[in-house]
């Protein structure tokens, strides 16, 4: 391999030990082989540890590295302070990269010498890893930016490939959030750069029931959060049209206000909803709140909390 590999390879691992030795295998299997796979176990239990370091045994690209529990976003930033490479990439322990994901980033900035942000899509996958293809999303036509991005949250963590100086100047990942840390890097990020499609598929997404991306009241709030400090201390205001900003900040309050009430958090439901109005009242999300307000006696609370973001 050589010195500098052009592309390193983040992975966090926890208890993931029925994927996570094809998910090292499917980079082992790239078509293009200047790379270097950095593995971060983030405290498995579970035997993930054990098949790690078997990989890393057997082949010198990939590197293995153990900690105690910290989460992902740790994780992630543990991986990316030993990353050597000049482009980064990402592969959860659940997930497969595509056997010519590499060779298609690499053929697109052989070809595109200024980009410094490229992307992908993918297809869906399984839990026994079945693949599914699917067409390339609309926004695979065109360069995008920073308001496509805190419009939708459309770029896939798995199907991102960027500079590593790039990562270095927005500060990494926020080790206080416990999802959507990959939505929040990316919008620092889009302040420096524009997004570039590739139009090629780089990954397959697994799908099971353990994945952590399921849709909470929580999880909305804590999106809205970044996107708000996003807006208001990062200088996203500067690039957006206040309607935009409006727009976007109540429909996701008014989402964490549903499924808090599904779940009968009352309280916290009133809470996301007041949050909503605070920038767009809607009939839905008045009703809602006014039965939020009915129900709360017999409602039950999340004990989870949300992270203050400054």
């Amino acid at each position: 391999m050589a010195n500098t590999p052009l592309f390193s390879i983040i992975m966090p691992v926890y208890n993931h030990k029925a994927y996570v030795g094809q998910a090292i295998q499917s980079v082992r299997d790239q078509t293009f082989g200047n790379w270097e796979l950095i593995i971060v176990d983030d405290g498995s239990t579970d035997g993930s540890e054990r098949i790690i370091d078997e990989h890393a045994a057997a082949e010198p690209r990939v590197r293995a590295i153990h900690q105690a529990n910290a989460g992902q976003a740790k994780a992630r930033n543990n991986a990316i302070e030993q990353a050597r490479g000049q482009w980064v990439a990402y592969l959860d322990s659940d997930d497969v990269l595509l056997p010519q994901a590499l060779e298609h980033y690499a053929t697109y900035i052989q070809s595109h010498p200024e980009a410094q942000f490229v992307y992908g899509y993918r297809y869906a996958m399984d839990h026994d890893g079945t693949v599914e293809e699917v067409p390339p999303p609309v926004y695979q036509s065109r360069i995008t930016g920073s308001r496509d991005l805190f419009e939708k949250t459309f770029l896939s963590q798995l199907c991102v490939c960027y500079r590593l100086d790039l990562l270095k100047k927005v500060g990494g990942f926020d080790p206080r959030l416990f999802c959507a840390d990959d939505y929040d890097l990316n919008l620092r990020i889009s302040l420096h750069t524009k997004f570039e499609p590739i139009g090629k598929p780089t990954g397959a997404r697994r799908r099971h029931d353990t994945n952590m991306s399921a849709q909470t009241g929580r999880t909305r709030m804590l999106e809205a959060g970044i996107l708000k400090r996003w807006v208001e201390k990062h200088g996203g205001r500067d690039l957006l049209a206040p309607e935009v900003v409006s727009k976007r900040l109540a429909k996701l309050y008014y989402s964490a206000g549903r499924q808090y009430f599904k779940s009968r958090c009352m309280a916290q439901a009133i809470g996301a909803f007041k949050h909503a109005h605070q920038y767009r009242k809607t009939f839905k999300s008045m009703t809602l709140m006014a039965l939020a307000t009915i129900l709360r006696p017999i409602g039950t609370h999340d004990p989870k909390p949300i992270p203050v973001l400054d």
